[in-house]
């Protein structure tokens, strides 16, 4: 049974390698999921009479389709990359962003003792509960448009400093081509259709966890912005930058409260939960963060 793993991910990457040569020009993602359906396909029969006759179970179909899975994904990182890192920001915005940190006279509050212990402690849990779900998430996200699972925004941190935030990628690949830097709409067209569910119920923050197990981000905290957006906000909104003297974190007051939000109103949530930061709201938060998810009740607006 163990064989059936290796198998599909060959078959996938021969017929990836005999279409390039049948076409004469490079391949495209979408045509690596040709060839991964074409292994499905081709062993699918093999898969069938063997489970027929008793040697092969459901968990090694289920290899076997993880196989083929694998050398599609293998192929398309080959020729675009695992993660989509989307706009970096140029050198000269983040000496802005960090400028408006270094010269804006801020108060950085003393380190809570419970934090980062809080932070580890339930990111582990959260990760290892939901690490099951990466491969079929994976799975549909890869299937539906065949190219970076993951994606990262370069968002600003604690003292204004940029940091790549993880997440499931959740739209088409490279979006803002024709647009430039943009935030994304309620019902932005870009987004995939596996990618409108992860959003519905936040599974395409489920990568986060791993920017709290790395320190550059909290459970708890004014959520992160992306760094070509900061500078916007820090040049029409006095005192942006107070929210960058605590980490950035999941779940805040905006986040439970709005999906979207002006960028003043932003600052007065955050302000609020800086000045009242502890453990006590951090789990109330949390739990709001929960609740609004499986209700859908946070306002659109």
């Amino acid at each position: 049974m163990e064989w059936l793993f290796p198998a599909s991910l060959m078959i996938t990457m021969a017929a990836a390698g005999g279409l390039h040569r049948l076409l004469r020009r490079p391949t495209s993602p979408s045509m690596y999921r040709a060839c991964f359906l074409a292994s499905l396909g081709l062993t699918a029969p093999v898969w069938f009479w063997l489970h027929l006759a008793g040697r092969v179970s459901l968990p090694g179909s289920l290899l076997a389709l993880a196989g083929g899975f694998v050398g599609g994904v293998a192929l398309t990182s080959s020729s675009v990359g695992l993660v989509e890192d989307n706009a970096p920001p140029s050198p000269r915005v983040r000496e802005k962003v960090l400028a408006y940190h270094a010269f804006g006279n801020l108060e950085y509050p003393p380190p809570r003792r419970y934090k980062r212990a809080f932070d580890v402690t339930l990111a582990s849990l959260g990760l290892a509960a939901t690490l099951p779900l990466w491969p079929v998430i994976a799975f549909a996200i890869w299937i539906e448009e065949p190219g970076p699972i993951f994606f990262t925004k370069n968002s600003v941190g604690r003292g204004g400093v940029t940091f790549r935030q993880l997440k499931f990628r959740s739209m088409t690949r490279d979006a803002e081509r024709f647009t430039g830097p943009v935030s994304s709409t309620a019902h932005d067209p870009r987004t995939l259709r596996c990618g409108r569910f992860l959003r519905r119920w936040h599974l395409d923050e489920l990568p986060e966890l791993v920017n709290v197990l790395g320190g550059t981000m909290s459970l708890v905290g004014p959520r992160p912005l992306r760094t070509v957006l900061v500078q916007q906000y820090l040049e029409e909104v006095p005192g942006f930058a107070e929210r960058h003297c605590v980490k950035p974190g999941i779940a805040c007051i905006a986040q439970v409260e709005k999906s979207r939000m002006p960028p003043a109103e932003r600052l007065r949530k955050d302000r609020t939960y800086i000045r009242r930061m502890g453990a006590g709201l951090d789990l109330q938060l949390l739990w709001r963060a929960v609740a609004t998810t499986v209700r859908g009740t946070r306002s659109q607006s």
